[in-house]
C-alpha cells in the first residue's frame, strides 16, 4: 500500500491573523481598528487573503465589510492607468527596437 503525503500550508501572517480577529467582530470596533483592519486588508498577501476568504464562518462578515469599504481597499484607477500606460510604451519601445 502506498502511502500518501500531504503538504501542509503556512498558517497566517501576523496582519493576517490579526485582520481575522478583527473580522470576527466587525461591525463592533473602534475607528482605530477600522482604520487597521482596512490597512491590513490593503496589504494581505494573496495567500492570506485566499485563505480568510476560504473560511466559512467569516464569509458573512467578509462580505460585509468588503460591501461597507470596499472602496478603500481597491487599487486607486490612476496608479493603474500609470502601470499599463508604462507597459504599452514599453511593449511599443521593444518592438521598434527589435524591428531595426
Amino acid at each position: 500500500m502506498a502511502s500518501q503525503h500531504y503538504l501542509r500550508s503556512r498558517g497566517l501572517s501576523e496582519d493576517a491573523a490579526r485582520a481575522e480577529s478583527l473580522l470576527n467582530r466587525y461591525p463592533d470596533l473602534s475607528e482605530q481598528e477600522l482604520a487597521s483592519l482596512i490597512r491590513r486588508f490593503k496589504n494581505l498577501p494573496l495567500l492570506d487573503f485566499g485563505l480568510l476568504a476560504a473560511d466559512r464562518q467569516l464569509g458573512d462578515r467578509l462580505d460585509a465589510f468588503y460591501r461597507d469599504h470596499g472602496d478603500k481597499l481597491r487599487a486607486p484607477l490612476s496608479g493603474l492607468a500609470w502601470t499599463m500606460s508604462f507597459l504599452l510604451v514599453l511593449a511599443i519601445v521593444l518592438f521598434v527596437w527589435g524591428a531595426v
